[in-house]
C-alpha cells in the first residue's frame, strides 16, 4: 500500500517537473527579452531626426538609421576644368551618414536628448592637385560663399577702417600686398595679419610687367613677393595674384614652381577707378554668386560699398570668408551633424 502511494506521488511530481520543463522556456524567454528591452533600449525623449526612439532596441535603431541613410548622403564633386576661362573649379568633399556610430550615439544619449547625425567626408577623386598650372578664378559654385580679393599696393590711409568694417561685419577677406610696399610697410602688414586676415601675394614689384618676364625673373618676382611677407609678419603665402592680371603659360609655370597657386577673380568693382558706391554694389549683386572672387582695393568709396555688399550678400545666402575657406573642399557645417 505503502509502495503504492509512493509511486503515485512520484508519477505526480514527474507530471509536474514535465509541466515545467515544457513552460519555463517561453516564460523565461519574455522574462529575458523585458530583461533587455529595459536595459537595452533608448532612453525616454530621445530623438533622431525628428523622429522619437525612446524605448527601441538597438537592432530596431539600426533600421531606423539605416532607413535615412541615403537622406544624408552627398556625393563629392570632383576639381574640373574652368570652360569659360581656361582655369579650374575646386572639388567639394562629399558626405555620408556612419551608421555604427550614429547607433552608437543614440543608445548612449541622455533622457530627452536630441542626436545628430554623425557624418563623415567623402574625398574627391580629382582634385586641385591635378591642375597644378591652371588659374582659379572661382570656387566650386556648390559652396554658398565669395571671398572678397584686396590688393594693396598704396591707399594706406583707407586701410585701417577697410579692415574694421570687416572686422565689425565678421566677414572674412584675403589680402595680396605688393612686395616692395610690404618692406616700406611692414607694421601694416602685419596689421592685417593681427586682425585675423589672410596674407597672399601679389608678387615684388608693380612696376613690372609680368607678361614681358622670363621663367626665372617671373620666379624671383613671386619668390621675393612672397619674401617680404613672410619676413614681415611670418606668414608663408599659398595663393599668387599678378598684378594687372597679366597671365602667361610662363607666370603660371613660375607660380607652380614657388609652390603658389595662381588666383585670379569672378568680378573686379573697378574701384580704383572710383565709380561711385552705388555701381560697385549694382555691378556686384548683378555678375556674383557662389563661389565668387570679388576683386578689391583700399579706396575710400571701397569701405562703404562694403557697408552695403555684406549684408546685401548675406541676404542672397552668400557668406564672404577667406580665399582659403572658399577653395578648400570642405563643405559649410550641417548645422545640428557631427562628423569627422
Amino acid at each position: 500500500m505503502r509502495y503504492r502511494y509512493f509511486g503515485a506521488l512520484c508519477g505526480r511530481r514527474v507530471l509536474s517537473l514535465a509541466l515545467i520543463a515544457c513552460l519555463l522556456p517561453p516564460l523565461l524567454s519574455a522574462g529575458s527579452s523585458a530583461l533587455r528591452r529595459s536595459v537595452s533600449t533608448v532612453k525616454k525623449g530621445v530623438t533622431f531626426g525628428g523622429s522619437a526612439m525612446g524605448g527601441l532596441l538597438p537592432e530596431e535603431v539600426r533600421t531606423v538609421v539605416q532607413g535615412v541613410a541615403e537622406v544624408y548622403r552627398v556625393p563629392p564633386v570632383n576639381a574640373a576644368p574652368d570652360g569659360e576661362n581656361g582655369g579650374v573649379i575646386p572639388e567639394l568633399d562629399g558626405c555620408f551618414l556612419d551608421v555604427e556610430e550614429t547607433v552608437a550615439a543614440i543608445l548612449r544619449a541622455g533622457k530627452g536628448e536630441k542626436v545628430p547625425p554623425v557624418l563623415k567626408n567623402q574625398k574627391a577623386a580629382v582634385t586641385l592637385a591635378d591642375f597644378p598650372e591652371k588659374a582659379v578664378y572661382r570656387g566650386n559654385p556648390a559652396k554658398p560663399q565669395v571671398a572678397f580679393l584686396v590688393n594693396v599696393a598704396w591707399g594706406n590711409e583707407h586701410l585701417g577702417l577697410l579692415l574694421q568694417e570687416l572686422r565689425e561685419a565678421g566677414a572674412g577677406a584675403t589680402f595680396f600686398p605688393v612686395g616692395r610696399w610690404v618692406r616700406q610697410h611692414p607694421e601694416l602688414t602685419r596689421s592685417i595679419s593681427e586682425a585675423g586676415f589672410e596674407l597672399a601675394n601679389h608678387g615684388d614689384s608693380d612696376a613690372v610687367s609680368m607678361a614681358k618676364l622670363g621663367l626665372e625673373d617671373c620666379r624671383e618676382q613671386i619668390r621675393a613677393g612672397a619674401e617680404a611677407v613672410y619676413l614681415a609678419c611670418g606668414v608663408k603665402p599659398r595663393y599668387y595674384s599678378p598684378h594687372r592680371g597679366e597671365l602667361t603659360e610662363t607666370v603660371l609655370k613660375a607660380a607652380t614652381l614657388e609652390g603658389s597657386r595662381v588666383v585670379m577673380w569672378t568680378v573686379d568693382t573697378v574701384d580704383w577707378k572710383l565709380p561711385g558706391v552705388e555701381w560697385m554694389l549694382a555691378k556686384v549683386l548683378d555678375q556674383a554668386g557662389a563661389g565668387s572672387l570679388i576683386l578689391m582695393h583700399p579706396t575710400a568709396q571701397t569701405v562703404d560699398f562694403l557697408k552695403k555688399a555684406i549684408p546685401e550678400l548675406r541676404q542672397r545666402g552668400l557668406e564672404p570668408v577667406s580665399l582659403s575657406e572658399l577653395l578648400s573642399p570642405a563643405r559649410p557645417q550641417v548645422k545640428g551633424a557631427t562628423g569627422h
